[in-house]
Order: C-alpha cells, then sequence, then structure tokens
C-alpha cells in the first residue's frame, strides 16, 4: 500500500460523501498494518470534515452552503452515522463531538433510522453494471450512542430555550442605548421580541432542514440584527434597534456559540477530546 490509494482524493475539489468511501477503507488498512503516514494522512483528511473547533465547524458549514442559500451537507460530507460507527472503530473519539451534533440536528426517527451504503458499480468484462437497489446497506448507531445522540439533542434543546429566557425575553436595553429616551429604548425592546418570536418559531431553521440546530439559530438570531426583508405591511424594512444594542446581543450570541461548541463533550456523554488544529485540504 502506498500513497497511490489516496490519489483519487487529489481530484475531489471539495470535502465529499464520496471521498469518505476512499478514507475510511485506507484508514482500516493503515491501521491493521501499522503504516502510520497512511494513517496520519486519512486522519487530517477527516478532521478537516469533523473539526474539532468552532472556527472549523464555521467553516465547514460555509462550505456546505451554496451561492443560493441551499444547504447541502450531505453532499459535502459523509452522513455522521457512518462516521460515529468508524470513529468508535477505530478510536477516533476526536471526531465523535462533530459528528454527533451534526447526527442530533435531524428529527429522532431520522436519527433512529440510520443511512444506507451503496455498494460500488460492479465491473466485469470491461462493462460497468450499476449496483441493485436490493443491495443496499442499512447502518445505524449502536444502541448506546443512539441514546447519546438523543440526549444531546435535548440538551441542544435546553440551551436554546435557556438562551431565549436570558437573552431575549424582556431583554434590557444596554447602557448606552440610542432609544433610551424613546419610551425607555421601546424600539429596540419591541425588536429583541420580534427576534424571540422568529427564533421560538424557528422559521429560518424548518425552512432549511436545521431546526435543532442550536449554533445554526444562533447565528440566524444575529443576521436579524442587520437585515432589511422584514415588513411593516407596506414595504420591506429592517429592525428599528440602535447600533449599541446589536453591538451588545452580538457579543452575548457569540458567547453562546462557543459555550455551545464547549459543551458538545458533556453533551453527548463524551470526554473533551485535545483540540486538534484543523487541517485544510486542496
Amino acid at each position: 500500500m502506498n500513497d497511490s490509494h489516496l490519489s483519487s482524493c487529489r481530484y475531489i475539489n471539495r470535502p465529499s460523501a464520496v471521498k469518505f468511501e476512499v478514507i475510511s477503507g485506507v484508514l482500516r488498512l493503515s491501521s491493521k498494518y501499522l503504516i502510520e503516514h497512511l494513517r496520519t494522512r486519512c486522519i487530517h483528511w477527516l478532521r478537516a470534515d469533523w473539526p474539532s473547533t468552532l472556527e472549523g465547524w464555521d467553516r465547514r458549514e460555509h462550505q456546505a452552503t451554496d451561492d443560493g442559500k441551499r444547504y447541502t451537507p450531505r453532499e459535502w460530507y459523509a452522513h455522521p452515522v457512518r462516521v460515529i460507527n468508524l470513529a468508535r472503530e477505530l478510536g477516533l473519539d476526536e471526531l465523535l463531538p462533530a459528528a454527533f451534533y451534526d447526527l442530533s440536528r435531524y428529527g429522532p426517527r431520522k436519527i433512529a433510522s440510520g443511512t444506507t451504503i451503496v455498494p460500488s458499480p460492479c465491473v466485469s468484462d470491461g462493462c460497468v453494471a450499476p449496483a441493485r437497489p436490493e443491495s443496499e446497506e442499512r447502518i445505524s448507531l449502536s444502541a448506546p450512542d443512539l441514546y447519546t445522540v438523543l440526549v444531546g439533542r435535548e440538551a441542544g434543546q435546553r440551551f436554546i430555550a435557556t438562551f431565549i429566557e436570558k437573552e431575549l425575553s424582556a431583554r434590557h436595553v444596554c447602557e448606552g442605548c440610542a432609544n433610551r429616551a424613546r419610551d425607555s429604548g421601546r424600539p429596540c425592546r419591541e425588536s429583541f421580541y420580534f427576534i424571540m418570536l422568529n427564533v421560538l418559531r424557528a422559521v429560518g431553521g424548518i425552512s432549511a432542514g436545521r431546526d435543532a440546530d442550536p449554533l445554526y439559530t444562533l447565528v440566524q438570531a444575529t443576521e436579524m440584527l442587520n437585515r432589511k426583508d422584514f415588513t411593516d405591511g407596506e414595504k420591506q424594512c429592517g429592525l428599528q434597534i440602535c447600533e449599541p444594542c446589536k453591538a451588545d446581543f452580538a457579543k452575548a450570541a457569540g458567547k453562546a456559540k462557543e459555550d455551545v461548541w464547549a459543551s458538545l463533550p458533556s453533551w453527548f456523554c463524551l470526554q473533551s477530546p485535545a483540540a486538534s488544529p484543523d487541517v485544510r485540504m486542496a
């Protein structure tokens, strides 16, 4: 075995679910036969797709969102059930927080149903025959891991509920509020109430299939501060919130994102892995 086994990955110009087939196969063989340089390279690929830092996760999510704001993670990254099972098999615990979090964003039924592996096409006498649908293999989590991801999903929802209560419900304007003279900052207070309603309805999350995604919810709440596509019934407009209050809330939401990421090991009953530098692959 040599680097030629990874050559197909060099021609995949983005993180890809297809790449996982190559990487996982080479990783298993290189681990079994103690070929360390190939094993290390495979792990670097996986770290890029399943990062251990919030910065890496944000970059990953941006990559999986096209110019039309369409979010297609399964076109870019392997199904998290496959990653969790591989990580458990080979002791790659550093991949588990991101993989469990990714999976927890599905609904419970979809989490429990797992995913399928489509066999590679058959090649015989120079002819390629597509794999038969009935030959697809369905894989799922072990019972303990299924319990773990559902518990973590619930913890994420509780976090957002607490954030709404603390940072949006009847939020006071900041000390430097430019609207303080207008009925004690009423425009800012009403704007925060509007943000709270939209977060509770999870409008953006449902439309994007990400209603159980605390990090995305916090990003959306922050983006509402500067959006100009709301309507007052006659024309499009933005929220009437002053710049100091915007900055104050953006700071709180940013801190909450950091808290979410730091909480993943405890949410999913994992030991906090040592932070590894994210690797960008060409």
